[in-house]
């Protein structure tokens, strides 16, 4: 049975909330649709959204910053980089870059459709950080 999906965005940035509904049919969907308007759900999500959006917003204005979590950087097991980080030794392009989210890390991979690889200093955020810095390629 083909299935039907549903994806619904809070607004058009990055930071959006979104739900996503997936149904067999137009009328299972129906269903859904009604459902998650009428039980509540939806106002149930934009609350937990907006208490999330709140406590980042005083995190923030408390200078707060994010926090890894034990051996997310361990200069190699992300995204299948290799690399540098605070107190390890420089590479052969000089010592990690900083930004706002700690000590960049050093990233090598081959290129996709050509021989070579590329390289780059990769911000230390969580994947999928709204603010997450853009990959610093060294040339």
């Amino acid at each position: 049975m083909p299935e039907i999906s549903v994806t619904m965005k809070a607004h058009g940035g990055h930071d959006a909330s979104w739900v996503v509904v997936k149904a067999g049919s137009l009328g299972e969907l129906t269903d859904i649709l009604d459902g998650f308007s009428a039980s509540g759900v939806s106002a149930l999500v934009g609350g937990a959204v907006t208490a999330l959006r709140a406590e980042e917003a005083l995190g923030a204005a408390l200078g707060a910053r994010p926090v890894t979590h034990p051996g997310a950087y361990d200069g190699g097991s992300q995204n299948g980089s290799q690399g540098s980080s605070a107190g390890q030794a420089a590479t052969p392009y000089g010592n990690a870059p900083t930004c706002p989210h700690g000590t960049k890390r050093f990233i090598e991979k081959p290129y996709k459709n050509k021989p070579g690889t590329w390289r780059a200093w990769g911000c230390p955020a969580p994947q999928g950080t709204p603010d997450a810095c853009s990959l610093e390629f060294i040339k």
